[in-house]
C-alpha cells in the first residue's frame, strides 16, 4: 500500500494481465499512467489527474489502511453478480458490495466475506434520513480448521455533521454518519460521509478485523456497470 502511485498503476498493468482479471483494465491503467518507461522513478507529485481517469474510463477506488501513509489507486478488474473486486499494483485486492467492503486479500490478514441484513445503506444508497435504525454484520475470517471463523455484530447509527471532501479533484458535499458495531467479540466504528440527496458513500472507513483494523475508501469513479 506505500508504493508510490504512478509506478504502481505501470506494475498494475502486467499484475492484471498475469492474473487474467479483465484485460480492459490493463489499457485503462495506461490511459491513467503519463510515464512512457513504466520502469522509470516517479517524479512528485500531480501524476494521477482526474482527465486521466475520466479518459481511463474504469471504476476506481483509492483505499489506505490506517497505519499506511498514503493511498493506493485500485481498478475494477472483475464482478461477480454485482460485488466489485478492485486490484491494485501489488495484487492486493478489494471486493465491494456497493460501498460496503464484503472481502480484501494482500493486505497483512484476510477478510474472507462479509454479510449483512438488508436494507444495507452500503449496499444500495438510501438518503441518510431514511437509513434503517440498525443493520446486522458478518465477518468470515481464516481459522485453523476448514471453515471460517464468523463474527456478527449488530451496528447501529448516529448523524454527524455536514462535510465537503475533495476526492482527486472532484468535491463532495455529505453529512459524516458514525456507524457503531457491537457483538460477542467486541465494538468497532466505522464511518462513512454519504450524499444527502442520493444517498451514494463516497467515503468510507470500514473494519476488516480485529488484525487489520480499518481501510479508508474514496470513491474516485464510481462502477456504474
Amino acid at each position: 500500500m506505500r508504493r508510490s502511485l504512478a509506478l504502481a498503476l505501470a506494475f498494475l498493468a502486467a499484475a492484471c494481465s498475469d492474473e487474467g482479471l479483465n484485460p480492459i483494465v490493463g489499457a485503462a491503467v495506461k490511459e491513467v499512467n503519463p510515464l512512457d518507461n513504466a520502469a522509470a522513478p516517479p517524479t512528485q507529485g500531480g501524476q494521477i489527474t482526474r482527465a486521466a481517469v475520466n479518459r481511463a474510463d474504469v471504476a476506481t477506488i483509492r483505499a489506505r489502511l490506517v497505519a499506511d501513509k498514503s493511498p493506493t489507486y485500485l481498478l475494477a478488474a472483475a464482478n461477480n453478480g454485482g460485488y466489485i473486486t478492485y486490484a491494485s499494483a501489488l495484487r492486493q485486492t478489494l471486493t465491494l458490495r456497493g460501498a460496503q467492503v464484503t472481502g480484501s486479500r494482500g493486505l497483512g490478514w484476510d477478510l474472507l466475506s462479509a454479510t449483512s441484513s438488508q436494507p444495507d445503506p452500503l449496499v444500495r444508497p438510501i438518503p441518510p434520513a431514511q437509513w434503517p435504525s440498525q443493520v446486522s454484520r458478518s465477518y468470515e475470517f481464516p481459522a485453523d480448521g476448514p471453515q471460517g471463523r464468523i463474527e456478527t455484530f449488530t451496528c447501529t447509527y448516529e448523524a454527524g455533521e455536514v462535510r465537503e471532501i475533495t476526492i482527486l479533484e472532484d468535491r463532495h458535499r455529505g453529512i459524516e454518519m458514525s456507524e457503531t458495531c457491537t457483538g460477542p467479540t467486541g465494538t468497532f466504528e466505522n464511518l462513512h460521509l454519504v450524499e444527502t440527496g442520493s444517498g451514494t458513500v463516497w467515503r468510507s472507513l470500514q473494519w476488516l478485523g480485529p488484525q487489520q483494523g480499518l481501510v479508508d475508501i474514496e470513491i474516485v469513479l464510481p462502477y456504474t456497470g
